[in-house]
């Protein structure tokens, strides 16, 4: 071990014994006896007494920070009031983003070897552990400058949440506060138990641990464990208690592996019993503060996936727990979300359905993709207006916009937030250039695909903009059909249909590049809204190539002649002035207008 990470390893041992005398340690987490409850067997309460209210834009587009603004990527520390401020609220100025979700943690993601510091906190609290405290050199900068930056904070009598909350109620925004139910960045953390990056309650308690083989198992906490219940409540009751929230999100993305392999079906009551309780904790710091407060959960994919890990979200919808549910991804991309059996579910109770935005880290996509038509390493922002319109055609009630606020530091610097002004509004989506991906399986799609001879291989084909409307408007410019096919040859002979209608390859628009073949057809006859069939048949096969054929990408892009509706104003959307956006704040500025 290095003379700095042993540093590092003492500093953060020995501090929860030097804390200031009003900070409790962060072991101190024995159960209260008037919480004993919730600790033990599972009990029926009854759910929330103030239905939630829907306040004018409110969750129509909801962007999470995952506190990664608050590592200075591109400045200096202290950053000061100011600079979190630009960093983290004024790049949501002039879009649709009515709601900021503020994960609470600690992110330096390239300024540290494991991107996240899990179970290191960077704000005022009691029961967390506080990055930075007692340590006197750091490994990086950027670890240095997140702790400077809140030692700041801190000392001038606020700390980062209490910037980002005030501020963004500034600014119009609705704010709530984020927690990773078990984030799993330390999985891969080389020195085990011991390792100074672990926090120090899980070095402390293994036997809290799932401890089992596999990403991220062995250092994720076991909620069958009471302990670890009551310490994860302790430490969002403290939020709820300490900030002016408009709510809570409990991400059960990051990561959706709770238990013991076997153990999930009877953790379930366990963590619903979690969820009761933050409801009532929400609705009694909402009497105090004169207004509702919204619990909201982004969970993995299908009721049945999240059932399968131990989440209830079906029963939490039914009983009146949670006022919203962002239907999300794991890894951050998903081309099409299962949120129609959410929307039946949520039907008649006012729980909102939200559906994930494609993220920052991007599939990956094929490499003649970038050399011939210059993708870049992120989604465009015609692939965002894509993926958001089809979830709003399927019924969505807003959109999430995830992992992408870093992109400027991560991926570009000139990255263009132009989606954030489009996705929240599907009107203003209607007539803007759209980049379809069918996506490969368990993601939304089908592909790849082997395409073997004389087999008539089918692929489905979903688009959310009304082509027919559009071309008696006279502007739709252009519809192409995208086909990436490996190993194809000049003397492959493949027949294609769409929707019934033969697309002639000798008409398509051919590229080359080593073992991939383009193809582009014109199909602006062909397609319509809804969901399409594509039909490819071989019809011969070039004897003298031995890899078979693959289709491995199908994509439609829609272009427009001139968009017919008004740029966004960011003083209005579908649900109406953006004025508090989720509070009872009628004199907040409008969003856009600091």
């Amino acid at each position: 071990m290095s003379a700095v990470c042993a540093a590092l390893c003492l500093a953060m041992v020995g501090a929860t014994a030097q804390e200031d005398p009003g900070k409790l340690r962060p072991t101190d987490v024995r159960p209260t006896p008037e919480r004993r409850d919730i600790m033990s067997e599972p009990k029926q309460t009854s759910p929330a007494t103030t239905p939630f209210a829907r306040r004018p834009g409110a969750h129509r587009l909801v962007l999470c920070n995952d506190g990664g603004t608050l590592s200075a990527p591109d400045a200096e520390a202290p950053l000061g009031v100011a600079g979190l401020v630009r960093s983290t609220i004024d790049p949501l100025r002039d879009t649709m983003v009515d709601t900021l979700y503020w994960q609470l943690g600690t992110d330096p993601y390239w300024g540290t070897p494991i991107h996240r510091l899990t179970e290191w906190y960077s704000h005022r609290t009691r029961i967390g552990a506080r990055w930075g405290e007692g340590m006197e050199r750091f490994n990086t900068a950027s670890e240095w400058r997140v702790f400077e930056t809140t030692r700041d904070l801190i000392a001038q009598g606020t700390d980062p949440v209490a910037v980002v909350v005030d501020e963004g109620h500034k600014a119009g925004l609705a704010v709530y506060l984020s927690f990773r139910i078990n984030d799993m960045h330390d999985s891969n953390l080389s020195g085990g138990l011991n390792d100074p990056y672990l926090s120090p309650l899980k070095r402390q308690h293994p036997d809290w641990l799932i401890g089992e083989d596999g990403y991220g198992n062995r250092f994720a906490w076991n909620f069958a464990v009471p302990e670890v219940r009551r310490y994860k409540l302790d430490l969002m009751e403290e939020a709820i208690n300490q900030y002016d929230l408009d709510g809570l999100n409990i991400d059960f993305c990051r990561w959706p592996k709770l238990f013991k392999a076997g153990a999930e079906q009877s953790g379930m009551p366990l963590l619903t019993e979690m969820v009761r309780s933050l409801r009532q904790t929400l609705d009694a710091r909402g009497r105090a503060l004169g207004r509702v407060l919204g619990l909201t959960v982004r969970v993995p994919g299908s009721i049945a996936n999240c059932r399968q890990v131990g989440i209830d979200v079906a029963g939490w919808i039914r009983e009146g727990l949670v006022s919203a549910v962002i239907v999300g991804e794991v890894h951050g991309w998903h081309y099409r979300l299962p949120i129609e059996q959410y929307k039946a579910l949520a039907d008649g109770t006012g729980c909102l359905i939200l559906a994930q935005n494609l993220c920052a880290f991007k599939e990956g996509r094929p490499r003649s993709a970038h050399v011939l038509f210059g993708e870049k390493t992120y989604y465009s922002v015609e692939q965002f207006r894509a993926q958001a319109a089809r979830h709003w055609q399927a019924g969505g009630d807003g959109m999430f916009l995830w992992n992408q606020h870093f992109l400027p530091f991560h991926a570009d610097s000139r990255f263009d937030r132009q989606s954030w002004k489009e996705v929240g509004d599907p009107a203003v989506l209607a007539r803007k250039d759209k980049h379809y991906l069918v996506g490969p399986a368990g993601r939304g799609g089908c592909l790849p695909l082997e395409l073997r001879p004389s087999v008539t291989t089918p692929v489905k084909i979903e688009i959310a903009d009304d082509l027919a409307a559009a071309e008696r408007e006279g502007v739709l410019r252009t519809v192409t059909l995208r086909l990436l096919i490996e190993q194809m040859t000049g003397p492959d002979r493949i027949e294609y249909t769409l929707n019934g209608v033969s697309l002639d390859p000798a008409a398509a628009i051919r590229r080359i590049n080593y073992n991939d073949t383009w193809l582009d057809f014109d199909v602006r006859h062909a397609l319509r809204n809804g969901v399409n069939e594509l039909t490819l048949t071989v019809r011969e096969r070039n004897p003298r190539v031995a890899l078979p054929l693959v289709l491995r990408s199908v994509e439609v892009l829609v272009a427009y002649a001139a968009p017919p509706t008004p740029a966004f104003s960011p003083t209005h959307t579908l649900a109406g002035p953006i004025r508090g956006a989720g509070r009872v704040t009628p004199d907040a500025p409008v969003l856009g207008n600091p």
